[in-house]
C-alpha cells in the first residue's frame, strides 16, 4: 500500500496571501466609520458644521494672541479674534490654531462660522464629511496594512532564524 502522494505539511510552500483580505477591509473601513462617528460626537462644533450650522462669512480679524499650549510649554496657541456682519448685526467669534500667527490685525480671511460664534472652521462641511468619511477608513486600511506587513516580516525573520539553526546543525553533524 501506497503512502500519501500528497506532500507533507514542512514540503509545502507556505500560500502567498494578499495584504488584505475582504474581510480586512470590511473590518478596517468600519472601524473608520466608527471612528469619524465618535469625532463627531465628541466634538459638538463639529456637529453643527456638519449638519449647515455654519454659513461662509468674509471675517475680518480684529485681534491676535500667542500663547504657549496649556500644558505644553513649546507649543503655540494662537488665537484670533473675528469679526463679520449679517445685515446690521455685527457677530464675533474666537477661533485657535496651533503654531505661529499666520493672519494679522485687519486681515480678511474667508471661514465657515455658525450665527453664534460657537463654530469656527476652514474646510466646507462638504470637505469634512469627505474627510470623515473616506480619509478615516482609508486612514484604518493603512494602518491595518502596515500591521499586516509587519507580521509577515516578523513570521519570515522566524523562518529564517530556524534554517540557520538547521543549517549549523547540519554543518556539525557533518563534520563529525
Amino acid at each position: 500500500m501506497n503512502g500519501d502522494p500528497r506532500p507533507g505539511s514542512d514540503e509545502r510552500e507556505p500560500q502567498q496571501r494578499g495584504w488584505l483580505s475582504p474581510g480586512d477591509v470590511v473590518l478596517g473601513v468600519g472601524i473608520g466609520l466608527v471612528l469619524a462617528v465618535v469625532l463627531v460626537a465628541l466634538m459638538p462644533g463639529t456637529r453643527a458644521h456638519l449638519l449647515g450650522g455654519t454659513d461662509q462669512e468674509e471675517t475680518t480679524v480684529v485681534a491676535v494672541r500667542e500663547g504657549p499650549r496649556p500644558g505644553e510649554d513649546d507649543r503655540t496657541l494662537t488665537s484670533y479674534e473675528l469679526r463679520w456682519s449679517e445685515g446690521d448685526v455685527v457677530r464675533t467669534a474666537t477661533f485657535r490654531r496651533s503654531g505661529p500667527a499666520q493672519r494679522e490685525v485687519g486681515d480678511t480671511w474667508t471661514l465657515w462660522v455658525s450665527p453664534d460664534g460657537s463654530s469656527v472652521e476652514t474646510s466646507s462641511p462638504l470637505a469634512t464629511w469627505l474627510w470623515l468619511g473616506i480619509g478615516m477608513p482609508v486612514f484604518v486600511l493603512v494602518i491595518g496594512a502596515i500591521v499586516r506587513w509587519r507580521g509577515r516580516v516578523m513570521a519570515r525573520s522566524a523562518i529564517r532564524e530556524a534554517d540557520r539553526i538547521e543549517a549549523a546543525r547540519f554543518r556539525r553533524a557533518s563534520r563529525r
